[in-house]
């Protein structure tokens, strides 16, 4: 009877565990070891049996990790969408993992990346101008009132500005490759792209700095 208990609870142990390339990915993703992982992975299929999130389940932890937050209205949303990648309404914890630690602890190319996906919201796999336009829209509505900054202009020239400095190749579409390479080049830049997916404080104060390159 002890045999067969003790076998059946091994049996489990190895139905559960995590696949060893997403142990792997994850362990170069978020930084933490292979006893954290697997710990997180048991407690989260404690939680959700299926091995699965649904959107509310997303957006009910995400602020718990990040409470809520009038600039960070939609954003759990649009996260939870760039890693449902089959459309199926649910993330598997390898891309819960994967989302959460790109916000608090990504590298700024991994986060530019993230946010490229984000913005990117016909799924073309380019920006076009009106795309950076609702970005510099968002920028300015989370700084307030901008006018009160000295040399802001008009969300329309600062997005022209923008997109100018991003599409380096002036084909009139801004690829990943671009969006990554200009904002890990330039602080400046790559502080008004992250805007809305970074926990600094002051990162409202970025629209008020010009970007680097141009006047």
């Amino acid at each position: 009877m002890g045999q067969c208990c003790s076998g059946e609870k091994h049996k489990e142990e190895e139905d559960v565990a995590l696949p060893e390339e997403d142990l792997n990915e994850l362990v170069t993703t978020t930084g933490l070891d292979v006893s954290e992982l697997n710990k997180y992975h048991k407690d989260f299929l404690k939680d959700y049996p299926s091995g699965h999130l649904t959107k509310s389940q997303f957006k009910a932890i995400y602020q718990e990790f990040f409470p809520d937050d009038p600039k960070r209205k939609n954003f759990a949303d649009k996260l939870f969408q760039t890693y449902d990648q089959n459309n199926d309404g649910t993330i598997d914890f390898r891309e819960f993992m994967i989302a959460l630690s790109l916000i608090s602890k990504g590298t700024v190319r991994q986060k530019l990346a993230l946010a490229f996906s984000l913005y990117d919201s016909n799924g073309d796999g380019v920006l076009s101008y009106a795309e950076i336009l609702e970005v510099v829209k968002a920028m300015y509505h989370m700084a307030g009132d901008p006018i009160v900054c000295e040399d802001v202009p008009p969300a329309e020239t600062f997005a022209k500005k923008l997109f100018t400095e991003l599409d380096r190749n002036s084909d009139g579409n801004i690829t990943i490759e671009e969006f990554t390479e200009v904002g890990s080049q330039d602080v400046t830049v790559a502080n008004l792209l992250l805007a809305k997916i970074t926990e600094d404080e002051d990162d409202e104060e970025n629209i008020c700095t010009p970007t680097g390159n141009g006047t």
